[in-house]
């Protein structure tokens, strides 16, 4: 009987059957864990991760061009918005950023829609989408990484984040931002990267569920989905997070004017809009008795009370010295 050999990557050869052996002094490669490799230079156009939703939607795809901040300027938007004014002709522009996961949070993934309701409805004039990485040489939490998948690595060529918040701004421009957060997480990102207050009318629509549902608790963006029977393409990508707001809001308005006959844009602010952050108030801290020490002003420097002694264990009871010096 004759015996088939075959030769293995080492050059020795082996039976037919069995097992090849690592060459000799070789390891077997092992997954390396630790702090990832910082990213390249950061690049001039935008690096978007999803794309559209279809190719028919292709050309409304990033159709703004990554602006410099010397191809504009910061000013007031072209258009007045006031509560007054018709849904229908109202524009939307739904957003959702991804960021490092830790605080300070830097932005790493912007994605936004623009939409207006009475084009939805009429089945008239396509979405315009928005959509890119952001560049940051901050490090991201791993618990974030594993949630919407963004490394390092991946950010390379990708535009900073103020000429990537610079291109929002315009594009959002006359439109009322829209997003699934209950604290206007991402607008007030944005904001604070162009260095600018929010804008003063924006909306929630987890909010806007809650008081057409009754909810006690915040719904997630996923379970209103469910609820509303809104496709979620890919969740944690900020374009299709940023799509599935804009389609969540398009069914509770829809719901809101056949329940409660909403008809202008107040109606919805009314109970969509997230209340102003509450500025950081210290109290006053008053000087002890006998002492010559003066109260310190809200607003001024404050002391932290200093605790003596050590730290008791848990359980074991204090031991009180007897009048005869005792324990």
């Amino acid at each position: 009987m004759e015996v088939v050999q075959t030769v293995t990557p080492g050059g020795s050869p082996a039976a037919e059957g069995s097992e090849p052996t690592p060459e000799h002094g070789s390891r077997p490669e092992r997954v390396r864990w630790g702090r990832e490799r910082g990213p390249g230079a950061p690049g001039d156009r935008l690096a978007p991760r999803l794309g559209p939703p279809s190719p028919e939607l292709e050309p409304f795809h990033n159709r703004l061009p990554l602006l410099d901040p010397r191809d504009g300027d910061l000013g007031a938007t072209p258009h007045q918005i006031t509560p007054d004014l018709a849904l229908a002709e109202a524009q939307f522009v739904a957003l959702d950023c991804e960021t490092t996961g830790h605080f300070p949070h830097r932005m790493v993934e912007l994605g936004a829609v623009r939409f207006q309701l009475g084009a939805v409805a009429d089945g008239q004039a396509p979405r315009q989408f928005l959509e890119s990485l952001v560049h940051t040489t901050d490090h991201i939490n791993p618990y974030a990484r594993r949630v919407h998948g963004i490394s390092r690595s991946m950010l390379t060529g990708a535009p900073p984040l103020h000429r990537v918040a610079l291109t929002f701004h315009h594009f959002a421009r006359g439109a009322i931002p829209v997003e699934h957060s209950a604290d206007a997480f991402d607008t007030r990102l944005v904001a604070k990267a162009l260095d600018r207050p929010p804008p003063k009318y924006h909306l929630d629509t987890s909010r806007i569920a809650g008081s057409l549902f009754g909810l006690r608790d915040t719904i997630g963006l996923e379970k209103l989905c469910d609820r509303l029977g809104v496709t979620h393409r890919q969740p944690h990508f900020a374009l299709a997070d940023a799509e599935a707001t804009a389609e969540c809001l398009v069914e509770l308005v829809q719901i809101g004017i056949r329940e409660r006959g909403w008809s202008t844009l107040g109606d919805v602010l009314a109970v969509g809009m997230p209340p102003e952050p509450r500025p950081l108030e210290r109290t006053r801290v008053h000087a002890r008795e006998g002492s010559d020490a003066a109260p310190v002003e809200p607003g001024g420097p404050t002391r932290r009370r200093r605790h003596r002694g050590g730290r008791r264990r848990r359980g074991t009871p204090a031991v009180t010295p007897s009048a005869d010096g005792g324990a």
